[in-house]
């Protein structure tokens, strides 16, 4: 067995024998680092009770002076202090704090589709791609005559990126 296995199995055994009520106390001893960490994740792991996202736009981008720019880029981090935290209790979700104010304006209509969490190739689309692989259409062209023949990239609602990695799967 590969060592990798073998310590994911015993995080496995150690997550499924923690006790339901087992807490960390300042003097606790464990055998070795990786014993220490199994029961570390197994006791962040067994519930969750909080639940936070934040703005896209939250915190500032690290700048590197003495590192080469390859490509300019667009900063999008600008501090925004937009967030919702949720409770969660028995799979129900209690919002419990909520900051709704952004300090910057809302991306265009017309860059929606370049939003990483909104881009997703529907079933439609996934069917198409596949076949069109299959008659040895690569994917750049594949993605090219659909974003035509609905008028557009942006009415895709996925990037050519996004259909390289699925079709490479």
């Amino acid at each position: 067995m590969v060592e990798s296995e073998h310590e994911t199995t015993d995080l496995v055994h150690v997550i499924r024998d923690l006790e339901k009520d087992f807490e960390f106390t300042v003097g606790m001893v464990f055998a070795n680092k990786l014993e220490a960490y199994h029961k570390y994740v197994a006791y962040a792991i067994r519930e969750i009770t909080r639940r936070t996202f934040v703005c896209n736009c939250e915190g500032y981008s690290i700048n590197s002076f003495d590192q080469e720019i390859k490509y300019e880029r667009l900063e999008v981090r600008c501090g925004c202090p937009a967030f919702i935290i949720f409770k969660v209790e028995n799979d129900a979700y209690e919002v419990i704090d909520y900051v709704p104010k952004h300090n910057h304006e809302f991306i265009s209509e017309y860059q929606r589709h370049l939003i990483r969490f909104g881009r997703m190739i529907s079933d439609t689309y996934n069917g198409i791609l596949v076949d069109m692989t299959k008659a040895d259409i690569g994917g750049t062209i594949a993605y090219k005559f659909l974003a035509n023949k609905i008028g557009g990239s942006q009415n895709l609602g996925f990037i050519l990126r996004d259909c390289q990695i699925f079709l490479q799967k």
